[in-house]
């Protein structure tokens, strides 16, 4: 079973004293040429007078665009322990621990990484940044990663990254992590917190006894794990989360 995830826009910048980050250790080496040239691309951006704004990088956090001009000499660590905020808060601490079950995690820098081999830097890119040279980040990844994507699709598939990410690298019959809240026998889709949910779900496959081998045992080790907590639905190739909220004092 394979668990796509999407990165963070905050993340924990690495101890000083950690080394850089090393491309040709990086799982999927052949993405290195990629890798290296969008890099590349990102520190001349991030060197420009108009870096800030092409790269999103906020007025109140000119560090950022600082660490981006030195992103291939600043220090790398875990990526599980880089990335952060609400998504990664909500998996805590828990960490493959079948050889069955691998976590990647989208990357605009990195195209994708393995979260429980990989060390990257903390780094500030999106999807949806535009970079010298390259034009916008999304689009110019698409192709190299098609390779990638076609690989992942002879795998069971839970797809919890965002519609940038999933644009990016299109996993075809992926089970896409689709968070509802119902009240009243209405549902909603979740937008705002949806990455919360989607961190659960990776938590609690993660944590389960054994790797799922189908879309069905997905669904029995979730419904095990959430019992009354979270419904669990199968709905095609859209895995239903539904947090359901109760009518109080008849209102």
């Amino acid at each position: 079973m394979i668990i796509l995830l999407p990165p963070s826009e905050t993340k924990t910048a690495p101890a000083p004293r950690e080394a850089a980050v090393e491309l040709d250790t990086l799982t999927r080496p052949q993405l290195g040429q990629a890798r290296a040239t969008m890099m590349r691309a990102a520190v001349a951006t991030a060197k420009a007078a108009d870096g800030a704004g092409m790269l999103g990088v906020p007025a109140s956090a000119p560090e950022l665009q600082e660490r981006m001009t030195r992103i291939d000499a600043e220090p790398a660590g875990p990526a599980l322990e880089v990335y952060s905020g609400v998504l990664f808060d909500a998996l805590g601490d828990a960490r493959p621990t079948h050889e069955d079950v691998q976590v990647l995690i989208a990357s605009a820098l990195f195209g994708v990484v393995d979260a429980a081999a990989d060390r990257i830097p903390a780094y500030r890119l999106s999807a949806g940044s535009s970079v010298k040279r390259l034009g916008k980040v999304g689009t110019w990844w698409k192709p190299k990663l098609a390779p990638i994507a076609k690989e992942l699709a002879g795998h069971l598939v839970v797809d919890g990254r965002s519609g940038a990410y999933r644009s990016m690298m299109p996993v075809k019959d992926a089970l896409d992590v689709s968070p509802v809240q119902e009240r009243d026998g209405k549902r909603t889709v979740v937008s705002h917190d949806a990455k919360h949910y989607r961190g659960l779900v990776a938590r609690e496959l993660m944590r389960a006894d054994s790797p799922a081998t189908s879309a069905d045992e997905v669904v029995d080790q979730l419904r095990s794990a959430f019992g009354d907590r979270l419904g669990v639905e199968l709905d095609r190739s859209k895995l239903v989360i539904v947090d359901r909220f109760e009518r109080v004092g008849g209102a």
